[in-house]
């Protein structure tokens, strides 16, 4: 009977081993398994990097290429930048230097003028008592005229009296709306006349211009004395 019980025993812990054998067998199997997989991945993983890092350098040379020629068209366009301005910079000193030509050419002919009308003109110190000086200008012109011959009126604000005016302007040097008009009047003929002015505000200053009158063209200075 004992040993019918320690048989039964004896066969069940055999069985037990075998179980645990069978159990650590297959742990070991799957640890196997496992470890293989993790390895053949890694290995794929490096394999993968590696074909990517050599496909990479003609994406970077292309890349590289593109950024080059980006520098390269910036350059460019830089360059055509700089010549455009050297060029605008250029023309505006062209022109500037041309209106400074044209500006010296006007001001020598208004020089050349003067020059020419100073040197025409004849002037005369202390011609007679009370005539500081007398001035006889042969550039002096008609002031033009809308009369077929002169009213010989004398009336203020007429068109006589106003086209009389522009001519004594002209030889005193006085704008007839600067002009204070002491006196208006005739001078011996119905084509003559003389008028004492100054400028307004300065009384002190007196012009007496003689004015004569010429068909088709108008009144014009033609003696200008400057009063003591």
């Amino acid at each position: 009977m004992n040993n019918n019980r320690s048989s039964r025993h004896e066969n069940k812990e055999k069985k037990v081993n075998r179980l645990y054998n069978l159990l650590i067998a297959v742990v070991a199997v799957l640890i196997v398994f496992v470890g293989g997989t993790m390895i053949l991945g890694n290995k794929d993983k490096s394999d993968n990097q590696a074909e990517t890092t050599q496909n990479n350098p003609q994406t970077n040379d292309q890349k590289t290429d593109k950024t080059a020629k980006k520098d390269d068209d910036s350059s460019k366009d830089d360059q055509a930048t700089d010549d455009q301005s050297s060029e605008d910079d250029q023309s505006s000193e062209d022109d500037q230097s041309s209106e400074d030509d044209q500006s010296s050419e006007d001001d020598q002919a208004t020089d050349e003028e003067s020059n020419d009308s100073d040197s025409q003109a004849e002037v005369e110190k202390n011609p007679e008592p009370g005539v500081a000086e007398r001035k006889v200008d042969p550039s002096w012109d008609s002031v033009g005229t809308s009369q077929d011959a002169p009213a010989a009126t004398y009336k203020k604000g007429s068109t006589d009296w106003n086209e009389m005016l522009k001519a004594v302007g002209e030889g005193s040097g006085i704008s007839p709306s600067n002009m204070t008009v002491w006196r208006l009047g005739n001078n011996g003929g119905v084509g003559k006349a003389v008028a004492t002015v100054s400028p307004k505000g300065n009384s002190s200053t007196k012009y007496r211009v003689q004015i004569e009158w010429v068909d088709g063209e108008g009144w014009k200075p033609a003696v200008v004395d400057k009063l003591q």
